[in-house]
């Protein structure tokens, strides 16, 4: 099973970030789905947050975001991410783009 991640390229920050990490994405296996394209259509709420398939499990929001860039080895930052502190600052930082500028 493919590691997939479904993301908007109507969205000018999400298509920004996926341009920047497709490259090493793909050589790791990642699969980048835009569900703007005519041809997508996926089950779920995928207009609001950014969503992914990780080992066949389902990710949402800031938890793709990890588990993308820790299958493409940024396993030090995505550590980062998650100490007590800094996992609120990001997550909330995340809730606030994804929920309200967005």
């Amino acid at each position: 099973m493919k590691d997939k991640v479904y993301y908007d390229e109507n969205c000018y920050v999400c298509s920004f970030e996926i341009k920047a990490v497709r490259e090493r994405g793909e050589a790791c296996g990642i699969e980048f789905v835009d569900i703007s394209a005519d041809d997508v259509s996926p089950d779920g709420d995928y207009e609001t947050e950014m969503i992914g398939e990780f080992d066949g499990k389902k990710t949402v929001g800031i938890e793709t975001f990890r588990s993308m860039y820790e299958k493409m080895g940024f396993k030090k930052a995505v550590w980062f991410s998650r100490l007590p502190l800094v996992r609120h600052v990001f997550n909330g930082g995340y809730w606030i783009f994804a929920h309200c500028i967005r």
